[in-house]
């Protein structure tokens, strides 16, 4: 038996259209529409998301998470729909990109503790950077499992592929968008 799509939301955390962690998501995300699943993309870099400013006064309204008035408001709906979670982002100084790191700050409102909580979804990993030190990589992945374990996701995959400097070196990394691919075959 079949299980019901799921709903993907990628979050593009790259400041190139077509970057490299970009075709990562791509290469997932044509694989999980391939299986059924329901999959939208969200450019976070063409958004105007501000920092958190930590007033904590999140939910001052039921239909809305948080004070702050910006692009994040057409963001925590998808968020909140979402099955699955996928950050995808280039690695930058170790960790992931600011449009990422504004959004994630942005999600205290939507925390395990609160009325309405993301607690129960699940998520994935793409990255792609220039660095070639697989090392490269530790303080971006325990940033994103420290996330996901606070929030109360499953974490169904990490997939970070270092060497891709320029913007279309991934086309010629075949291995990792085939296992992009088979990251978001393997949903269910």
């Amino acid at each position: 038996m079949r299980s019901k799509p799921l709903n993907i939301l990628i979050l593009l955390g790259s400041p190139r259209e077509d970057g490299n962690s970009s075709r990562l998501a791509f290469a997932f995300a044509d694989a999980a529409s391939r299986n059924g699943h329901r999959v939208q993309s969200v450019r976070l870099s063409a958004l105007e998301i501000a920092p958190c400013d930590g007033c904590r006064r999140c939910w001052p309204k039921a239909s809305q998470p948080c004070v702050v008035r910006d692009d994040m408001d057409s963001v925590y709906p998808l968020l909140r729909a979402a099955d699955v979670l996928v950050f995808a982002t280039p690695l930058h100084f170790y960790t992931w990109s600011a449009p990422v790191k504004l959004l994630t700050d942005r999600l205290v409102c939507l925390g395990p503790d609160q009325p309405r909580h993301l607690k129960g979804k699940r998520s994935v990993l793409l990255a792609a950077g220039a660095d070639d030190r697989p090392a490269a990589f530790a303080g971006l992945r325990a940033t994103y499992r420290l996330v996901a374990e606070y929030m109360g996701w499953k974490r169904l995959g990490e997939l970070c592929v270092g060497s891709l400097e320029a913007e279309d070196d991934v086309s010629r990394a075949p291995r990792a968008l085939a296992r992009a691919d088979a990251l978001g075959a393997r949903l269910a």
